[in-house]
């Protein structure tokens, strides 16, 4: 028997075994990250479900995957220097279609609109101004009906 008879059944047997494992070892799609049509490009929105995980494969390499809304697990080639730039400006995580997610300051967001990381940090600052501003107002208008109150029953 020659080594070539030999050698190419156990090559062609070690591409199987590695294609078997890979699908294997791939993690399920959650519901909420099966893929759906965009109807209209979007702006950027907050996405609660997007977020990494591990995964182990053969030999328990760990490896990283990113999902989020409308998108099936993709995997994250550096995963820390990832977590250490969202820290100062926004990364751009995975695409899947049009739709792209974005990591800034530990949350996540999505949108359909092609925005670049500048795009992403303006509309993640205005968000939060006006969250503040909310809330101003809201401790005002407490105090203003707490003032009346008191002023009627006193």
């Amino acid at each position: 028997m020659s080594v070539v008879a030999v050698v190419v059944p156990l090559a062609v047997l070690a591409v199987v075994v590695a294609v078997v494992l890979r699908r294997r070892s791939w993690p399920r799609t959650p519901a909420f990250a099966r893929p759906r049509p965009v109807t209209s490009p979007g702006g950027l929105a907050p996405d609660p479900n997007a977020g990494f995980f591990t995964h182990r494969t053969f030999l328990f390499r760990k490896r990283y995957f990113f999902v989020g809304t409308g998108c099936p697990p993709r995997p994250v080639a550096d995963f820390p220097s990832l977590d250490v730039s969202q820290r100062e400006q926004p990364v751009r995580v995975a695409r899947h279609g049009i739709r792209s997610w974005w990591w800034f300051e530990g949350e996540f967001y999505r949108e359909a609109a092609a925005s670049q990381a500048d795009d992403v940090l303006a509309w993640v600052r205005e968000r939060e101004r006006r969250r503040r501003a909310r809330q101003e107002r809201d401790r005002f208008l407490s105090a203003a009906e707490e003032s009346m109150r008191k002023r009627e029953n006193g």
